[in-house]
């Protein structure tokens, strides 16, 4: 058996594998109903930003395995259902996170209004010491 065909009983194997978990009970991955197939077309759908990222051979591993497998057609787009469900995963910290942002933006905007109040009361302050001088 040449090294080309044991790859394909390889890649034919692992799919089979991958498939048969896939129907017999990976349906729910994080939250609630959501099946493997459905969870992989949404982390692949709409993906208009590029990001140009850095990884360590263990996960460059782990995307080639993906790919592989069969469940992926390349690097970028298991790295972009990973990173989606990374996010879902945490989902409460990155609502803190949210939160916290928009704490701060509030106050960003509070302090541009006491600076500007501030500037603006004392522009009228110099121009009416300069209108009494006169």
């Amino acid at each position: 058996m040449s090294t080309e065909s044991k790859a394909q009983d390889i890649t034919d194997n692992l799919k089979d594998k991958f498939g048969k978990i896939i129907d017999k009970g990976a349906k729910a991955i994080q939250h609630g109903e959501e099946t493997i197939e459905a969870a992989i077309n949404a982390a692949l759908s709409l993906r208009e930003n590029v990001v140009m990222v850095r990884i360590n051979k263990e996960s460059l591993k782990k995307l080639d395995e993906l790919v592989a497998a069969g469940l992926f057609k390349s690097k970028s787009e298991s790295a972009a259902f990973l990173i989606r469900e990374g996010i879902k995963a945490r989902e409460d910290i990155f609502n803190k996170i949210s939160e916290k942002i928009d704490q701060i933006q509030n106050l960003k905007e509070e302090l541009k209004d006491i600076v500007s109040s501030e500037f603006t009361a004392n522009k009228v302050d110099e121009e009416k010491q300069e209108g009494d001088s006169e």
